[in-house]
């Protein structure tokens, strides 16, 4: 019998009376909550008084808290500031459960501006030291691809994979016009990206002038187009500040368990930047908190912090906070309460955003559940399934002009995508340039059924103990309820093929009936075929049902094309790379990270390669292309 553990009782003279950070943890040792304090005694005693303050459901917000814990743990400090920066870094590193915290702090990207001779942009979650410039973050891939684009084509800056380039002729050009020439239009693009616009404009407009002067009519008009974007795109501007500080705006509105906070962030006294980001708040947690979270677990992020921060209410830590944001910046960062004026309403707007922000997250939430609701049981019923389909295999193929030829198969169990059973497959069977998508898909679906055409039911009479058991379930686990071909009748028979040939002597689980848990999802007009029924399944095309197979169907696609991609990469780096003397892996892959890919190795001038390259090893490359 499991012995119960004995009640807490709070023994105030074991809690040191320093600075530093006491944390609460449960009787199952899950972390409850983390705190800071100048005197740790005094403040975690306080959580032990009778208080009839902050009363939540009936309930104080100390008695909410101090019923589940079961241990406390303190950790001393130096000084007051020491034990804020290392509470938020217990916050950020243990989730405890009644802190407020950043859901998901992986989902910021940044613009990373390469340092090197030619430099080029890249799309990063990471920010590595290296003399790059890092513009971000953005919570939104989508958007940096907008700005992506619009610094190719009116920059002319390059991408690190050069595969990636949006406006590959307007960026060769861009190479064409010299390295000087080309990293003044890098600078321009930089101080585009940090707000400063008049400046790009007059340099912009002095250039279109000289072009026109120069009889240089094509590259005056581009420059031109360049001018009238930028300027339609500032004179979407509601508030401008006459002066040029650097402004950031936070508020937020509360729903349920959760903080939903708006960013507004102004450079050179325009509006540059917006941020959506959502904290995990305990209905008991105070504003103050709220505020302090996010400044301190959002701004470790940022690149470029602001001279001034406007928040919507005091907070207690706001001089420490201050100086913990303008460490590594050549100006202090103030934090202010606006009461009146523009930065009243800025602040206003924020919380209006943040209020849209609230509802659409709510109805995106509810609007998933409902789907998900629906989606599974109405997949049932369109295809008299006997019960709603668990486990969702889907099967597609990619190829570039018959070359590369691989398959992909994605699994979506409960309606959600399991990405740790996703499946690669190289076919084998087809000739190097003949393309047979019926071919590949029977290879790769004979190699699928072969795995399941033993029944698990017969092992299970053999198999005994919990190992054993838990090996078997798996087994069970990976029947298919469900499996899609992304095709049509085509496709279709082929798989059916595959399935014939797999049931010569052996059988499959009896819970695996090929003719109802097999069938086939045509791209261009979305129609379901089944085996052995010749007309489509009619389903309306608002259906849950339809849109959760597009979702599954368009997952196989998406990872069939990654991996013929990288597949076709290797094979492009290996045929001629990979045959040259003195030059190993890590050479080759410096070379492709600086280049960009073979071609760009062939193209580099002797000066270029020698950066990377021994005199021998330059030689050799030269003898072999």
């Amino acid at each position: 019998m499991k012995k119960e553990k004995k009640a807490f009782s709070f023994q105030p003279k074991s809690i040191p009376s320093s600075s530093g950070c006491y944390l609460f943890w449960d009787q199952n040792d899950h972390l409850l909550y983390v705190g800071k304090a100048k005197n740790i005694r005094k403040r975690v005693s306080s959580y032990f008084q009778s208080s009839k303050k902050e009363v939540h459901e009936g309930v104080t917000r100390t008695e909410i808290m101090t019923s589940k814990i079961a241990r406390i743990e303190t950790r001393v400090t130096q000084s007051e500031t020491e034990a804020l920066i290392l509470e938020n870094n217990l916050v950020k590193d243990l989730h405890p459960r009644f802190n407020v915290r950043l859901k998901d702090d992986k989902n910021f990207v940044y613009l990373r501006i390469t340092h090197e001779d030619f430099p080029k942009m890249e799309i990063t979650r990471r920010i590595v030291r290296d003399g790059s410039v890092y513009i971000g973050p953005k919570t939104s891939v989508k958007e940096f691809r907008a700005t992506v684009r619009f610094c190719q084509k009116f920059f002319r800056v390059r991408m690190v994979k050069s595969s990636l380039d949006y406006y590959p002729l307007v960026v060769t050009g861009g190479l064409e016009s010299g390295q000087a020439e080309y990293n003044r239009q890098v600078d321009l693009m930089k101080q585009f990206l940090r707000g400063r616009t008049e400046d790009v404009l007059r340099v912009l407009k002095e250039r279109m002038m000289r072009f026109a002067t120069d009889k240089n009519f094509e590259a005056a008009a581009r420059t031109r187009d360049t001018i009238a974007s930028i300027e339609t795109s500032t004179q979407k501007q509601i508030v401008q500040f006459s002066d040029t500080k650097d402004r950031d705006f936070i508020d937020f509105v509360r729903e349920g368990s959760s903080a939903y906070c708006i960013r507004i962030a102004f450079r050179n006294g325009k509006l540059l930047d917006q941020n959506e980001l959502e904290f995990a708040a305990p209905e008991f947690s105070n504003d103050a908190e709220i505020i302090e979270g996010f400044l301190l677990q959002f701004y470790e992020h940022v690149v470029e912090k602001p001279e001034e921060i406007y928040i919507p209410s005091e907070i207690e830590e706001k001089q420490k906070i201050e100086i913990l944001l303008s460490v590594g910046t050549r100006h202090g960062v103030s934090l202010q309460v606006p009461q009146r004026g523009d930065k009243k309403n800025i602040l206003d707007m924020a919380r209006k955003n943040a209020a849209h922000f609230a509802e659409r997250k709510k109805i995106e939430a509810l609007s998933h559940a409902e789907n998900f609701a629906k989606a599974l049981p109405e997949l049932s019923q369109i295809l008299k399934l006997s019960a709603p389909p668990r486990r969702i295999e889907c099967f597609d193929i990619s190829h570039f002009s018959g070359t590369a030829t691989v398959a992909s198969q994605v699994v979506f169990l409960d309606g959600e995508p399991k990405t740790s059973q996703y499946r690669r497959f190289h076919v084998r069977t087809l000739e190097d340039g003949k393309i047979d998508d019926f071919a590949a898909l029977k290879e790769v679906l004979s190699r699928r059924f072969a795995r399941l055409a033993s029944s698990p039911l017969k092992k299970e009479k053999l198999e005994e103990g919990e190992k054993k058991k838990k090996k078997q379930q798996n087994l069970v686990e990976n029947i298919p309820d469900l499996i899609v071909i992304d095709g049509g009748k085509g496709q279709l028979s082929s798989v059916m093929k595959a399935v014939g040939e797999c049931r010569k002597g052996k059988k499959f689980p009896p819970s695996f009936k090929p003719s109802k848990q097999i069938i086939a999802l045509a791209k261009r007009e979305e129609l379901i075929f089944r085996p052995g029924k010749k007309d489509h399944l009619e389903i309306s095309l608002d259906s849950p049902a339809l849109k959760l197979l597009q979702r599954i169907r368009d997952e196989a696609h998406r990872f069939a094309i990654t991996f013929n991609r990288s597949v076709r990469k290797k094979t492009a780096t290996t045929s001629i790379l990979d045959s040259i003397p003195g030059i190993g892996n890590a050479t080759r892959k410096k070379l492709i990270q600086h280049f960009g890919s073979v071609g760009g190795v062939t193209e580099a001038s002797d000066k270029d390669l020698r950066k990377i390259l021994s005199p021998t090893q330059l030689k050799n490359l030269r003898k072999s292309i």
